[in-house]
């Protein structure tokens, strides 16, 4: 039996979510959406705890990763927010978890009708290639989780990030709540019914047999894709990467969780140059 569950919740994927507005925290449009997130994140625990789970531990994954108020949280659950975090958007997972889950997930940029679609960063990030794998946050974060021995079995988002789940991770459980008709348009489940949607189905992730763990081959290629030849300026300043062209560089490295700490160190990085 499932006993001890990690979550982590992004906001794009979340039930009605359509527009960058809505998820920003300078907006007044966030105040709506982040009680929509506490909705859809409070229906997974109720799923995890239906299943019989013990214990519940979430990472606030959005942004400056303080999306969550505290006390909207069900109280079962350990929230981890606050950025920065060492772990990023899987900070509090390790090999003592029996479950990931993702909830409020997106899929990577250039995506065809998915909501928001980007890859860590929109403002920095064109791409990222991990093996020559084209890779968004699910697969980057499932790999993560495999590290630590972790199988990845539920994600809640858009229709697109359901399908690209599946084709990282073949017989995880998914609840799309919403399907694009344009980057920033969508048909959205009502959140009552998206709310009942991910109990249910998060209880059936962890009362079924599990997948088995993502894991990623090493040593680990990473290409990263930058949007201007600026911001790869700076992130080629990193020693482990070399650069391919005015835009693209690329790093190989022993293990994933190196490979995955050079690419997030270089995406900050380029964060600091401005679009030119």
């Amino acid at each position: 039996m499932v006993k001890r569950v990690f979550i982590s919740i992004d906001m794009e994927g979340i039930s009605g979510i359509v527009d960058w507005s809505e998820v920003d925290r300078n907006n007044s449009e966030y105040v709506f959406a982040r009680k929509l997130m506490a909705g859809d994140l409070n229906a997974a625990i109720k799923g995890a705890l239906d299943a019989g789970v013990k214990e519940i531990v979430v990472s606030d994954a959005h942004g400056g990763m303080r999306n969550l108020r505290p006390e909207e949280v069900h109280e079962a659950a350990h929230l981890v927010r606050g950025s920065p975090k060492p772990g990023a958007m899987m900070e509090g997972i390790d090999d003592t978890f029996d479950a990931a889950m993702y909830v409020g997930y997106h899929s990577m940029k250039g995506t065809s009708n998915g909501i928001m679609c980007h890859t860590i960063s929109g403002r920095a990030i064109d791409g990222i290639w991990i093996n020559s794998r084209e890779t968004g946050e699910f697969g980057l974060n499932s790999g993560t989780a495999g590290v630590h021995g972790v199988p990845s079995v539920f994600l809640a988002g858009d229709y697109a990030a359901t399908v690209e789940a599946n084709a990282f991770v073949p017989g995880i459980t998914t609840a799309a709540v919403k399907w694009a008709v344009g980057r920033y348009s969508a048909k959205c489940l009502h959140p009552n019914e998206s709310t009942k949607l991910i109990t249910a189905k998060v209880k059936e992730a962890l009362t079924k047999p599990l997948p088995e763990p993502r894991v990623v081959n090493e040593p680990v290629e990473v290409k990263l894709l930058f949007n201007t030849s600026t911001m790869c300026d700076l992130a080629s300043l990193m020693p482990s990467f070399e650069r391919i062209d005015g835009r693209n560089m690329k790093g190989n490295f022993n293990d994933y969780k190196t490979a995955i700490n050079a690419m997030r160190a270089a995406i900050y990085l380029a964060g600091a140059a401005e679009r030119r």
